[in-house]
């Protein structure tokens, strides 16, 4: 039997990803930061789930996770690496300090390189796949989210990186980056507290200056509550990343996604960001309409 770990499952997309393996008879070992969480994931998916307790940006946690696994798997390693877990920040670059940027950073794309570090040696051994939840923010930037895009453009970096230096090794490990738009998770409902967080920080002079930032926040977060893909075609093309006999080095799911992927991200800059623009203006105009209802 198939052997992964997947990292944030106690929702969204890792819930999803974890049921759907589970029932194509993987052996899920499912990365939970609470005891609770995994006795959940467990009871509710059918399959063999087996929670891992990690909190995937302390060290020990993940070294204690990895000797946990590499029990379990013994001489068979790993045959693959989901690195899902993540976190949305955002706001104006002009009021972000900077433990606002390490927080971000320290999830998206530091907990990714030492946990991929540590359980290399058990995917080598099983000649097995990483697959890494990047974002289509981690292509294109847009106003309010710089942190998370940033931690995701470094993601795809060092995705590209692994995937070279991996095959020029001979390790046998394959490297592939999915890249979703708009997916429905409960990441929107908690966007709106974050973007309620972010106006209390700004003075006066800070809510004249961006309030229509706050507006777009507000009007993006209600789009991708309304009309994301769901967190069940995320997993599907993790699966396929894990099991296909050529993997891609990347997969875009949603259209919002293959739409800035393969049209936007080709424009000449100035091109690029008037459609930013156009798009910020929209989200703006939706996100003053969610403001008032909710007023």
């Amino acid at each position: 039997m198939a052997t992964v770990l997947i990292t944030g499952t106690s929702s969204g997309i890792g819930e999803a990803c974890v049921a759907r393996l589970a029932s194509a008879d993987w052996t899920v070992f499912a990365g939970v930061r609470r005891a609770e969480d995994g006795d959940r994931i467990k009871a509710r998916h059918s399959g063999d789930v087996r929670p891992v307790l990690v909190d995937v940006t302390n060290r020990d946690h993940v070294q204690r996770a990895v000797a946990e696994i590499t029990a379990e798997c013994g001489t068979r390693g790993l045959d693959g690496l989901v690195n899902n877990a993540g976190v949305g920040t955002g706001g104006p670059i002009e009021y972000l300090d900077e433990d606002d940027w390490r927080s971000v950073f320290e999830v998206n794309f530091f907990s990714v390189v030492a946990l991929t570090q540590a359980t290399l040696p058990l995917l080598r051994t099983a000649q097995g796949r990483i697959v890494h939840i990047g974002s289509i923010g981690g292509r294109l930037s847009t106003p309010g989210l710089a942190p998370y895009s940033a931690s995701k453009h470094a993601l795809e970096a060092l995705a590209e990186a692994q995937r070279h230096e991996y095959a020029r090794s001979g390790s046998g490990v394959h490297v592939s980056l999915v890249e979703p738009g708009e997916v429905k998770t409960a990441i929107w409902d908690k966007g709106d507290a974050t973007v309620d967080e972010i106006e209390r920080r700004l003075d006066d002079d800070g809510r004249q200056r961006y309030g229509w930032l706050l507006d777009q926040s507000r009007g993006f977060l209600d789009e991708g509550r309304h009309r994301g893909v769901a967190a069940e075609r995320v997993a599907r093309a993790v699966e396929q990343a894990l099991t296909a006999t050529r993997p891609k080095a990347r997969y875009l799911i949603g259209p919002d996604a293959k739409a800035y992927g393969h049209v936007l991200t080709r424009l000449p800059d100035r091109a690029r960001d008037t459609l930013v623009a156009l798009g910020s203006r929209r989200w703006e105009r939706r996100g003053r309409k969610v403001r008032r209802v909710s007023t």
